[in-house]
C-alpha cells in the first residue's frame, strides 16, 4: 500500500508540474528588443544627439525591466505579461524613433559639416595663392598650417561621425584661417590706403604720359602684380613676370631691409655681365627717397646707424633669384628689357594702381565677412 501511496503521489507531482509548465506565459519578446535598442542607442551615440529622450528611454527601460524581474518571481500560473507586452511595445516605438531622429540628425550634420569644412578649406587654397604674391607671410603660412591640421582632423572625425569633435576642430580651423587673414591685411594695409594708391596712380599715368609726349620707352613695375611693362611712345610694348625679394612689398627705407623702393627713376648705367646677367642700375635713392629716410630716423623709426642703402637693379638670374630690394627678371626677358632701355629711361616703381583684379580684391572679402 505504501508503495502504491508513493507512486500516486508521484504522479500527482508530476502532473501538476507539466500542469504548471503548460500555464506559464512566456516573457514578451519585447523585452529582449527593448534591451538590445539599448544597446543601439548608446553605440550611436544617444546621450549626445538626444539626450532627454534617451535619458527617458533608459528610465522607462530601467522600470520596465524591474516590473518583468516582478513578474518573473511569480508562480508560472500566476504571472500575467500582457500589460507588459504593451508597455515594452510602447518603449521599442519610442526607442526607434529615438534611433531615426539620430540617424537624420547624423546625416544633417554631416552635410554640414563637410560644406562647413570645404567652405574654410576653399579660403585656405585661395589664402594660399595670394601669398605667392609676397614672401614676407610668415605669421600667413603659419596659421594656414594650423588651419589645414584642424581640417585634417574634421575629415576624420566627419567619417567617424564624431561630430561634436568635429565642430571644435572646425572652429579652431576657422579660428586660424581668420588670423591669417589679418596677418595678410596687416601686411598690406597701406596697399588698401585711398591716398597711397592715388599717389601711385598718379605715379604710372604721368610716366605713360611722358612715354607718349617723348616719343620715348618706358619702364613700369608694379609690385603687387609682379609685372614690369615696358611702354614705347605711350603704348605697351611688352610685359613680363617679376620676382622682388623678401620683403619686396614693402617701401625701402634703409640698407638691408630687403624692401624694394617706390618711386620715379630712371636708368643710370647698364651692366653687361653683372653677377645676375644683365643688369640696368636705377638711381636709387633719389631726392624724395633721401628726405623719407630723414623724417624716418628722425623719428626713430629705422635703426641708428642704418644707411640709406643704393644699387638697386632690375636685373636677369630668374624672377626667383636671390634679390634684397632688386627686380629680378628671367634671363629671356632681361635681354629684351636691356635692349629696350637706355641711359635715362624712367622706371616707375608703384605698389599697385588699382584694387581690382588683384589681391587687393580679394582682401576686400575678409572685410565683408568680417
Amino acid at each position: 500500500m505504501k508503495t502504491l501511496s508513493k507512486a500516486r503521489g508521484a504522479c500527482l507531482l508530476g502532473f501538476l508540474l507539466f500542469f504548471n509548465a503548460c500555464k506559464t506565459p512566456p516573457a514578451p519578446p519585447e523585452a529582449a528588443r527593448v534591451e538590445a535598442l539599448g544597446q543601439e542607442l548608446w553605440r550611436a551615440g544617444a546621450s549626445f544627439y538626444a539626450e532627454k529622450d534617451y535619458t527617458q528611454f533608459k528610465k522607462d527601460l530601467k522600470n520596465g525591466k524591474e516590473k518583468l524581474t516582478q513578474e518573473n518571481a511569480k508562480y508560472g500560473w500566476f504571472r500575467s505579461y500582457d500589460s507588459l507586452r504593451i508597455e515594452f511595445r510602447d518603449i521599442v516605438r519610442r526607442g526607434e524613433d529615438i534611433l531615426a531622429k539620430i540617424d537624420e540628425l547624423k546625416t544633417s550634420k554631416a552635410r554640414a559639416c563637410a560644406a562647413q569644412a570645404s567652405a574654410l578649406m576653399a579660403r585656405v587654397d585661395r589664402l594660399k595663392q595670394m601669398t605667392d604674391y609676397f614672401n614676407e607671410n610668415g605669421p600667413v603660412r603659419k596659421n594656414l598650417s594650423q588651419a589645414e591640421i584642424m581640417l585634417s582632423k574634421a575629415e576624420t572625425l566627419i567619417r567617424k561621425e564624431s561630430y561634436e569633435s568635429v565642430e571644435e576642430d572646425l572652429d579652431a580651423a576657422a579660428r586660424f584661417i581668420k588670423r591669417a587673414e589679418q596677418s595678410m591685411t596687416s601686411l598690406l594695409g597701406r596697399y588698401m590706403e585711398k591716398g597711397q594708391l592715388e599717389k601711385w596712380r598718379k605715379w604710372a599715368e604721368e610716366t605713360v604720359a611722358e612715354s607718349k609726349s617723348n616719343g620715348t620707352i618706358a619702364i613700369l613695375v608694379n609690385k603687387l602684380e609682379r609685372k614690369l611693362t615696358i611702354y614705347k611712345k605711350g603704348a605697351v610694348l611688352s610685359s613680363y613676370v617679376i620676382g622682388l625679394g623678401r620683403f619686396g612689398l614693402s617701401d625701402k627705407l634703409y640698407s638691408g631691409d630687403e624692401a624694394t623702393p617706390e618711386g620715379k627713376y630712371h636708368v643710370i648705367n647698364k651692366i653687361q655681365n653683372s653677377p645676375f646677367s644683365k643688369a640696368l642700375l636705377i638711381n636709387y635713392p633719389n631726392e624724395e627717397d633721401i628726405k623719407v629716410f630723414a623724417l624716418a630716423k628722425k623719428e626713430g623709426l629705422i635703426p641708428v646707424r642704418a644707411g640709406i642703402g643704393g644699387y638697386i637693379e632690375i636685373h636677369g638670374g630668374g624672377k626667383d633669384s636671390l634679390t634684397r630690394g632688386c627686380v629680378g627678371l628671367e634671363d629671356k626677358d632681361m635681354d629684351v628689357v636691356y635692349k629696350s632701355a637706355e641711359i635715362g629711361t624712367p622706371v616707375t616703381i608703384v605698389g599697385a594702381v588699382s584694387i581690382e583684379n588683384t589681391i587687393l580684391a580679394e582682401i576686400k572679402k575678409f572685410e565683408k565677412n568680417d
